[in-house]
This record gives structure tokens, sequence and C-alpha cells, in this order.
């Protein structure tokens, strides 16, 4: 009998050209996942190539049972599953138009991407070189940002990036001195620079060199100024002081609370006293919340906007309060509520939870909470508990920034969540009481 020499021959085993382009497409699939992290906070175009050459490369690297089976045992990539799958199904009933339809149900289906990076089990290499591109990432927007602040560049316009090359960076019309967002609107710079604050801070715990501690430390405190001092973003405000609880809680226990408490309270006081950026945002927020009145339109004030939203949008989910106005029905539900008064009508409500709710109703605001709820609970499977407090910390982002803005819907945002959820949780063994 001849001797077997190509696996080929082997029954039930694809050919050896079969493997090698499964191989290759594996190791592409984890390039693309670095590239988007590189490019998430920066190039809307460039995340869409590497996330359809992420899917291509996922889909040609076969192992089907096996990503299977890690995705019904993963409880964050159920999660997310369970949150679509419930979207896709409102966009069977409500107001919206066919198109609206189809529009709400693609803004949510970046989701999918968690349980497909879950399901190719990305190496600790993959991992660190992604999230290294992240911070490499936000680390460049800092150092833009506050070149603008201090004005060493020209805001609001067209960057060269050297007097022969073509390559070229558009600031937002938005962006000036006193306001330096970079890449993004001063609402989505201030979140992702607030998370940069604590991957910064991460990283310097895991850099062994002194001095990469300290260049980590230093962008850290920087990002945090940044935040409070340069940007106008009050959902990032939020988001770092969310994050610096964590942190103490983390690090320090319960009584950590307390510190983060009293650091947050001399930071803000501070930073309230020297910028007069941060000043102004906050005496305008009181202002608005104080004055604001249901029954007067609000005219130039993006703060009494978001209350008239809030307000609206409560009222369409006291109608509708099971079943929403189904996946893509909002414009069309708080169009027929305010039309009569003459308002404007929002692509949304400013509030991921209210927003998710006056579509599908209570059961899709559960599922977004059990989705937050399994990424807490199964952060501390995550290997390494630098990556676990980030895994934690990304919780505190989302949720917190949800309470402001769409941010499964907004494309930066949801990108950022979906990706590094992925990233995070791919490879988890949960325990058998998570999995019910």
């Amino acid at each position: 009998m001849e001797r077997v020499l190509d696996n080929e021959a082997i029954e039930g085993s694809p050919p050896g050209w079969v493997n090698r382009l499964q191989t290759e497409a594996r190791r592409s699939a984890g390039w693309a996942t670095t590239a988007l992290g590189f490019t998430i906070p920066i190039w809307v175009l460039a995340d869409s190539i590497f996330v359809v050459l992420l899917v291509a490369c996922w889909a040609a690297s076969g192992e089907w049972r096996q990503r299977i089976r890690r995705i019904i045992t993963n409880p964050v990539a159920l999660a997310a599953l369970l949150l679509f799958g419930w979207t896709l199904i409102g966009s069977l009933w409500g107001m919206g138009s066919p198109g609206e339809r189809v529009l709400a149900v693609k803004k949510y289906a970046d989701l999918l991407l968690i349980p497909l990076l879950i399901s190719m089990v990305l190496t600790t290499q993959e991992r660190n070189r992604a999230i290294f591109a992240l911070a490499i990432s936000l680390a460049a927007i800092l150092a833009l940002s506050l070149v603008v602040g201090w004005g060493g560049l020209p805001a609001g316009g067209v960057m060269n990036c050297a007097p022969s090359s073509p390559c070229v960076v558009k600031l937002p019309e938005s962006c000036d001195i006193s306001n330096p967002c970079i890449f993004k609107k001063h609402t989505t710079h201030n979140v992702l620079m607030a998370f940069g604050v604590l991957l910064f801070a991460v990283l310097a715990l895991k850099s062994h060199a002194r001095w990469q501690r300290w260049s980590w430390t230093v962008a850290a405190c920087l990002a945090a100024a940044n935040v409070l001092l340069m940007v106008q973003g009050r959902t990032g405000y939020v988001v770092l002081a969310g994050l610096v609880v964590l942190a103490f809680l983390t690090y320090f226990g319960w009584r950590g609370i307390l510190v983060a408490i009293a650091v947050l309270c001399l930071s803000f006081s501070v930073a309230y006293q020297v910028s007069s950026s941060l000043h102004e945002r906050v005496n305008l927020a009181v202002s608005s919340v104080t004055q604001w009145n249901p029954q007067v339109a609000v005219k130039d004030d993006p703060v009494g906007w978001r209350l008239e939203y809030y307000y609206h949008t409560a009222e369409i989910i006291r109608d509708h309060p099971l079943m929403g106005v189904g996946t893509g029905g909002f414009v069309q539900a708080y169009r027929a509520r305010v039309e009569q008064a003459g308002l404007d009508v929002p692509p949304h409500p400013h509030n991921q939870y209210l927003f998710i709710m006056a579509q599908v109703g209570i059961v899709g605001l559960c599922l977004l909470l059990w989705l937050f709820v399994q990424h807490w609970r199964s952060a501390a499977l995550i290997e390494g508990d630098a990556y676990g407090l980030l895994a934690k910390g990304l919780v505190v982002t989302i949720a917190l920034g949800s309470l402001f803005q769409p941010m499964l819907n907004d494309h930066t945002e949801k990108l950022f969540f979906c990706w590094l959820s992925g990233l995070l949780y791919s490879g988890i063994t949960p325990q058998p009481d998570m999995r019910t």
C-alpha cells in the first residue's frame, strides 16, 4: 500500500491549499483588527474598508463548528447577538418607512462584530498589537490637539503633512484654538480622549522600561488636561469622572471611591477656575436646566434641545412601552407628536436608553442593560488585571456616554465599543454560573 503523503488523501480533511488559504485569511484578519484600532479614532472611510476586509478574511478562514461553539458559550457574544436580533425583529412593526428600517438595522449591525472577533480567539500578541495601535492613534490625536490649542497649527482647515506630500488632514469645522478637536466633533473627541486617559495609565502600569512608564504617564495627564481644559465636550467630563472612580475602586477598594470623589472635586474645582471653556460650558448647562420649560421651544441651546428631546421621547415611550414604535420608526413617531407645535425633529433623542426603548420597547432596554452586565461580569475572566480594567472602563465609557449620546448609533463610538469588546473578550472561558 502506498504511503499517504498528501493531506488531501486523508479522509475528512481539507486539501492543503485550502488549509494554507484559511491560515493566511486568519492571519490577515488579525492585521485588519489591528488596523481598525488605529483608524477608528481618525478615518471613517478606512474603518469601512478594514471592516469589510475583516469580515471577508473571517469568512475565508473556516473553523465554523469551533466558532459557533465559542459564540454560544461566550456570554458577551450571546448578549450582543440577542440585542441585534431584537432590533432586527423590531423592524417588522412600527411607523418607519422600509428605507428607515433598513438604515436603522444597518446601524445596529456593528454589534455582530463582537461575536465575530470573539469567535476568532485572538492571540495575546494580536490583542496587544491592536491595543497599542489604538494607543498610538489616540496619542497622535492628543499631540495634534495640543499643538492646535497652543496656536501651532491652523485650525478648522487642512494641514499638509509635507510640502511635497499629497497626504492631508482635514479638521472638523468646529475645531478652533478654543476647541481643538481633531478628526471628530468635540463630543466624540472628548469621549475617546477620556478613555485614552485610562488606556495610557494602564500601559504605564504594564511597561517595564522607566522611559515608557514616564511617557505613558505624561500622556495620561495631558489627555486629562485636554478633556477638562481644552476641548468642549461635556460628555467627556462625565466619562472621565466615571473612569477615575473606576480606577480608584479597582486599586483601593470601596475606600477608593471616597478618594476618587475628593480628587474629582479638587480637579474640577481647579479646572473650573482655570479654564474659561469649562467654566462657560458648566454655567450654560446649569442655566439651561434651570430655565427649561417643556411648553417653550428651545433655540440655540444644545442642553435645552436635549431636554426637549428627552421629554417628547418619554411621551412616545409612555404610549408604546412594550414594543416601541419599531426599529427605524423614531423620526416618524416624533414628528407626529411635535409637528403641530412646529418643533424640530431630531434623528435621535441624544440618549441611547431612551432611543432604544422608544424603538423596541422595554425588552430592547433590558437587552442593552444585559449586554453591559455581561461585559462587567466577564471582565474578571480576561487574562491580566490591566485588560480587565480596560474592559470595565469600556463599559463605564459607553454606559455613561449613552446618557447623552446614541453610542450604539454614532459611527465612531459604536465601532469603538464593538471592536474593543470583541478584542478584549475573545478567548475567555466562562465559568459555569455565567452561562445562565
